[in-house]
């Protein structure tokens, strides 16, 4: 399926990855960007190779850049049966639409975002005949300028069907696809609702979650997310009940300490005054438990109303 390019939609950090990657692979790559044209050059600086030990390469991949209405407009004929969406969740469905008409009708169409509920709202948004493929992704990238990345972390990426089905598909990417998606986008959210939140609410690096005047914060979370994940009537109970209390302390460390001088998406949203994705992680969470999560609650507002901020602070950090 080489000779057919692959659209990747976002120029964000993780699109402009995964541009630069399939072009690796040997794919023909458009990339479909909304407000800063990244040219026709996307630099990637790697700080790691394959393996993950630490070494420094700098590639340039040239890659046709569109916006979605410049796609739309273009007068070619031949549509994209390999897409790629790369946007914050609250995004996700919209971005499809725009350029939905450029689309296969056979289509593979992956996804990369934070939390749960984009995926089934462009589920719903595809004709039957298009495969959606969520993913989830660990990779560390960063974006120095509209045309420059650099990848700080080796990472794991993954991609499932998003609704079950007995037919057998193939993802057009080799040795990436899992049976289990909902349970790896679960364990994702899990460590997402805890470290997204307090770095963004407290402005800490990722690593500082660790620190011991956030312990009693960490560790009170920890078991509030515990008692959902643990509970039958939770919507994705199948797929979260492994999520013990000592399980999500071991992922929640791990990824502190393996992006202990990060700041996470969320921290940087609010520091620049962007929309969010605290619908899609503790607002999931507190839409879909069956139980109160008063500490999520407090999350949330933190993130959500700047006006309230500064007592969620007060009151998080008065939890013992």
């Amino acid at each position: 399926m080489k000779n057919t390019p692959w659209l990747v939609i976002g120029a964000g950090a993780i699109g402009l990855f995964w541009a630069c990657k399939l072009k690796s692979l040997g794919y023909t790559v458009h990339l479909v960007y909304r407000s800063e044209n990244p040219g026709k050059k996307i630099t990637l600086e790697s700080l790691t190779d394959e393996e993950g030990h630490q070494t420094y390469t700098s590639s340039k991949y040239k890659i046709k850049s569109f916006t979605a209405q410049e796609l739309v407009e273009r007068e070619s004929e031949a549509l994209y049966d390999k897409v790629m969406i790369c946007t914050k969740s609250f995004d996700l469905k919209e971005a499809f639409l725009q350029i939905a008409e450029k689309v296969a009708a056979d289509a593979d169409i992956a996804c990369l975002c934070n939390g749960i509920g984009a995926q089934e709202k462009l589920q719903q948004s595809l004709l039957d005949t298009q495969t959606l493929w969520a993913g989830v992704t660990s990779e560390g990238v960063l974006k120095v300028d509209t045309d420059h990345i650099k990848h700080t972390g080796l990472g794991d990426t993954y991609f499932g069907q998003w609704r079950d089905t007995d037919a057998t598909q193939s993802f057009p990417l080799e040795n990436l696809t899992v049976a289990n998606i909902h349970q790896r986008i679960i364990e994702k959210l899990a460590v997402n609702a805890l470290i997204n939140p307090i770095t963004a609410i407290f402005s800490i690096h990722n690593g500082d979650i660790l620190n011991e005047e956030y312990k009693p914060l960490v560790e009170a979370t920890l078991s509030e997310l515990e008692s959902v994940f643990s509970h039958k009537k939770f919507s994705y109970s199948r797929q979260s009940q492994h999520l013990t209390r000592e399980n999500l302390k071991n992922r929640v460390n791990t990824v502190a300490q393996l992006t202990r001088l990060n700041r996470s998406s969320m921290h940087e949203d609010l520091r620049l005054e962007r929309q969010t994705e605290n619908d899609f992680i503790s607002g999931f969470l507190l839409e879909n438990s069956p139980i109160k999560l008063p500490i999520q609650q407090l999350l949330y507002n933190g993130v959500a109303f700047p006006e309230q901020r500064e007592e969620s602070k007060k009151k998080l950090l008065s939890i013992s």
